[in-house]
C-alpha cells in the first residue's frame, strides 16, 4: 500500500509448501511502454472439475473451490519474494525479477502471461547487502540506501569484516582493524555530522560505509555528502540493520558483501496472467474476473505483507481455479509502481480499450492481506467511502464462509484507485487498523484513519509479519468472491406439473463426478448456484417425487427450469367391483390398468398377482387392491371387496306352516360338503314377525342349538332341526340362517 503523506503504514504473517524455487526468465522486454507475450505449456484439461469421484454427495462448487484454497501455498509464493528475492523496488532488478516470478507461476498454471514495460520512472540508487557466514535476519538479501556520494561498485562490490565504530566523530571510536573492512557507525540527522563520519572512517581505511539509524524503527535513509566520497560505497541502514549487525558482531566476526547500483531512469514492470473462456479463446467478448496484487517493495523493506502477501494469495486463487474450466476471463495482476504513486496499475489501466473496461466484472485488489498485528481487520476500501459490486461479493462470500468480520469504508492509496478511476468496480481489500468515523453516514465522504502494524514500510516487513490464518480467511472471503464471479450464475427453478413453484425442495447436480447437494429452493421455487462450463444433470425431490432434468450445458449466466411430476398416477379398476359376489372356488378374473400422462407408469400392480385370477377357493370378504407407482415416485392405491359364497339351494319354502313346540326340519344344499360349521356365530336364530308384513316385533335370538350344533350332512344335503317353543302359538316367527360366507336367508313360520 502507498503511504498516505499524512498518515502512517502497515501489516503481515505466514505459512510452508512447495513451489518454485527459482524465478523463470522470460527474456527480453521492451524499454518502451507496452509489453511481451510469454508463451506457457498448455493449461489444464477444461472437460472436466478437479475433484476425483466420490460415493459421498459433494458440496456446491462455491464450497468445493473455497475448500481448495491452502494458505500455506500463498505463504511459499510469499517466501520466495520476500526472502529468496527480497526488496523490490520500483524499477530495480528485484521488481523485475518478482514479476518474472509470479508469471512463471501462472504459466505454470496455463495462463497467458505478459510481461508490461512502462515508464521510465524515477533514478534509484540501491545498496544490495548479503553475507557469505551468517544467516541475516530477514534476509539474506538485505537493501540500503546508497548514497550518491560514494562509489558506485555494479554488481561486483566489495567484501569484509564488519568493524562498530559507535558514531564516528573521533578516532577513539574506531577499532584497530577498521583498515581494508566495512565500518558500521551510528546515522545522524546533521549533515556535518554524517559528513565527519564517513570522512574518519575513510581516513581510517575503510573499503565501504554503513549509517544505519541507532534507535527507534526507521527506514534506511537517503543521504549525500558535503564532502563526497567516490572511491568508496556509502550506504544507509534503517534501525533495524543497526540492530542486527551488532547483534551479529556480539557473537563473532562478521563479514559482508556490499553492491551499490544506480538505476537511471529505470522501466517498471507489471506481469498480467489471462486464462481465457472457454468460449472465447481470442479473448473479445467474455466477462472479466480480475484479481490485483502489486509487486514492487519500498526501499530497504523485504515486503512480505506489502505486498507480497497479495501476490501469495492471487497465485492460489489462480492455481484453485486454473483446474476448472471457465466461461468468465479470469486475470490475475501483479503491479511495479504502487509505492510509487499507482505507477504500473494506472500504466496497465491506460493499455485497456473501451470494449475490455466494459467487459469487467469487477477488480479485486489484495495488499497487505496478512498481518498477525492484533488490532487490524479485515477491511473492504474504496476511494468513494461507498459499497459496490466487489465489495457486496465480498461480503456474500465471508456470509458462505460464515465470516462476519469483513467492514468496508473509504481509503484510495492502492493500485484499486486506477480501476475506480476508470469505472471498473474495485476495491481495496485489506487488514488495517481503520478507524471509521463515528457515524457511519459520513464514511463516504470523510472516510476514517488508520494505524498500520510497526512492520510496515520497514527492514523488518519480514515472513515474521506473515500470519498463514488471516490469509486464509483472506482467501475464503476474498477468494470467494472471485471464485463465484468467475463461474456461471445459475438459476434453478423447480415446478409441479401444474406450474406451481416447489418451495424446500432440495436440488442436486450431477456434472460428471458426482452428486452435488446445491441447497433447497426458496420460497419462490428458486435456487440460485453457480457452475464451472460443465454439463449437468439437475434432480428435485418434492414429497418423494423425483425428477431430473438430464444434460443441460452450461456455458454462462442461465436458468433451469425442473418440472416436477406431483400427479399421481390413476387406477382403472372395473373388476371386481366394490360388494360384487363370486361363487366359491368359480373361475374369476380381475381388470384394471394404470395411467400416468407426465412420467410414465412403473408398476401397476393387483393383490393377486398371477394372471389376475381373483381368490375363490374361501368364503367370506376379501379385499383386492391395486398399486401404481410412476417414475417420479409418486404412487397410487385403490381397494375394493368383493364376496366368495357358497353354492345355495333351499329344500324349504320361504313361509310355511308349523305348531308351536314341534321341530321344524330345515334342509339345503351348498353343492358338496363343507363341515359342520357352516353357519355365523350367533346363527341360526329367530326373531318374531308380524304375520302380515313381517315386520319384527322383538330381538332376534340364537335358537337353541346355534352354530353347527344339530347340523348334519347325508345325501348331498345339509339338515338342521329347529325347535320351536309352545309360547309362540298363534305367532308369526322368523328363521335366519346367515352362513360363514356372509349371505343370509330366512323362512318365516306360522306357528298354531
Amino acid at each position: 500500500m502507498r503511504s498516505s503523506p499524512k498518515q502512517p503504514h502497515r501489516f503481515k504473517r505466514l505459512t510452508v509448501i512447495g513451489g518454485l524455487a527459482a524465478a523463470l526468465s522470460f527474456g527480453t522486454v521492451s524499454a518502451a511502454a507496452g509489453g511481451v507475450q510469454v508463451q506457457g505449456p498448455p493449461g489444464p484439461d477444461l472437460t472436466a472439475a478437479a475433484p476425483a469421484a466420490t460415493s459421498t454427495p459433494l458440496p456446491d462448487y462455491d464450497s468445493e473451490i473455497v475448500d481448495q484454497f491452502d494458505s500455506a501455498n500463498s505463504v511459499n509464493h510469499i517466501r520466495h519474494l520476500a526472502v529468496d528475492i527480497g526488496p523490490r523496488l520500483n524499477g530495480t532488478p528485484q521488481e523485475r525479477e518478482g514479476a518474472e516470478y509470479i508469471g512463471g507461476v501462472l504459466k505454470s498454471y496455463g495462463f497467458e502471461v505478459t510481461l508490461q514495460s512502462w515508464g521510465p520512472v524515477s533514478t534509484k540508487r540501491v545498496a544490495k547487502v548479503t553475507s557469505s557466514d551468517a544467516d541475516l535476519p530477514g534476509g539474506p538479501n538485505w537493501q540500503m540506501a546508497a548514497s550518491a556520494s560514494g562509489k558506485f561498485t555494479g554488481d561486483t562490490g566489495v567484501k569484509g569484516l564488519v568493524v562498530d565504530a559507535k558514531t564516528g566523530q573521533s578516532d577513539a571510536e574506531f577499532p584497530a582493524d577498521a583498515e581494508g573492512n566495512i565500518v558500521l557507525m551510528d546515522y545522524s540527522t546533521t549533515a556535518a555530522v554524517r559528513n565527519t563520519a564517513v570522512a574518519n572512517a575513510v581516513s581510517h581505511g575503510a573499503i565501504a560505509v554503513i549509517l544505519a539509524y541507532p534507535t527507534g524503527n526507521s527506514a534506511p535513509p537517503s543521504f549525500t555528502l558535503t564532502t563526497p566520497q567516490p572511491e568508496i560505497p556509502v550506504i544507509g541502514g534503517g534501525s533495524a540493520h543497526s540492530t542486527w549487525i551488532r547483534d551479529l558482531l556480539a557473537k563473532g566476526p562478521l563479514t559482508l558483501a556490499i553492491a551499490t547500483n544506480e538505476y537511471v531512469t529505470p522501466m517498471g514492470t507489471n506481469v498480467i496472467g489471462i486464462r481465457h473462456a472457454v468460449g472465447d479463446p481470442t479473448g473479445t467478448t467474455a466477462p472479466i474476473v480480475m484479481v490485483g496484487a502489486h509487486i514492487d517493495s519500498v526501499l530497504g523493506a523485504p515486503g512480505a505483507h506489502d505486498d507480497a502477501s497479495g501476490n501469495g494469495v492471487s497465485l492460489e486463487v489462480a492455481r484453485t481455479l486454473s483446474r476448472y474450466p471457465l466461461d468468465k476471463e479470469l486475470r490475475i495482476g501483479g503491479f511495479g509502481g504502487e509505492e510509487g504513486g499507482l505507477l504500473g496499475a494506472k500504466a496497465y489501466v491506460n493499455t485497456l480499450t473501451a470494449e475490455e473496461k466494459a467487459r469487467f466484472v469487477g477488480e479485486w485488489q489484495m495488499d497487505m492481506v496478512g498481518t498477525p498485528y492484533e488490532p487490524a481487520r479485515l477491511w473492504a476500501l474504496t476511494p468513494d467511502g461507498q459499497s459496490n459490486y466487489v465489495v457486496q461479493e465480498a461480503y456474500n462470500a465471508g456470509a458462505r464462509a460464515g465470516f462476519d468480520g469483513l467492514r468496508n469504508c473509504r481509503l484510495g492509496q492502492s493500485d484499486h484507485q486506477a480501476f475506480f478511476d476508470v469505472g471498473i468496480p474495485s476495491s481495496l481489500f485489506i487488514w488495517l487498523d481503520y478507524r471509521p468515523p463515528a457515524s457511519p453516514a459520513v464514511c463516504g465522504p470523510t472516510g476514517g484513519t488508520y494505524v498500520t502494524e510497526p512492520q510496515y514500510h520497514r527492514p523488518t516487513d519480514t515472513m515474521d509479519n506473515i500470519s498463514p490464518e488471516r490469509l486464509q480467511t483472506t482467501l475464503d472471503v476474498v477468494g470467494g468472491a472471485v471464485a463465484h464471479n468467475a463461474l456461471n450464475a445459475v438459476t434453478v427453478s423447480a415446478v409441479s406439473d401444474t406450474g406451481q413453484p416447489l418451495a424446500g425442495a432440495p436440488v442436486r447436480a450431477d456434472c460428471g463426478k458426482g452428486p452435488r447437494n446445491l441447497g433447497t429452493t426458496g420460497a419462490d421455487g428458486q435456487l440460485e448456484a453457480v457452475f464451472p462450463h460443465v454439463k449437468c444433470d439437475f434432480t428435485v425431490t418434492v414429497e418423494g417425487a423425483v425428477a431430473t432434468e438430464r444434460r443441460v450445458s452450461i456455458s454462462g449466466d442461465q436458468a433451469v427450469k425442473v418440472t416436477v411430476d406431483l400427479t399421481k398416477p390413476t387406477i382403472s379398476l372395473t373388476r371386481p367391483t366394490d360388494g360384487a359376489v363370486y361363487t366359491l372356488g368359480k373361475d374369476a378374473t380381475a381388470s384394471y390398468r394404470c395411467k400416468d400422462n407426465l412420467s410414465g407408469v412403473v408398476t401397476c400392480v393387483g393383490t393377486v398377482r398371477d394372471g389376475k385370477s381373483l381368490g375363490t377357493s374361501t368364503v367370506g370378504f376379501h379385499d383386492f387392491t391395486v398399486n401404481a407407482a410412476d417414475r417420479a415416485g409418486n404412487t397410487a392405491s385403490e381397494k375394493v371387496t368383493y364376496q366368495v359364497v357358497y353354492r345355495w339351494h333351499a329344500y324349504f319354502p320361504e313361509t310355511m306352516d308349523g305348531k308351536a313346540g314341534s321341530s321344524v326340519p330345515i334342509k339345503f344344499s351348498l353343492d358338496g360338503y363343507h363341515g359342520t360349521r357352516v353357519f355365523a356365530p350367533g346363527y341360526p336364530a329367530s326373531q318374531p314377525v308380524t304375520c302380515d308384513t313381517g315386520k319384527p316385533t322383538g330381538p332376534a335370538e340364537p335358537t337353541g342349538n346355534p352354530g353347527h350344533s344339530g347340523v348334519s350332512y347325508k345325501d348331498g344335503q345339509y339338515n338342521y332341526v329347529w325347535k320351536t317353543d309352545k309360547s309362540w302359538s298363534h305367532t308369526c316367527r322368523q328363521l335366519q340362517l346367515k352362513l360363514n360366507d356372509g349371505s343370509g336367508h330366512f323362512t318365516t313360520i306360522r306357528l298354531k
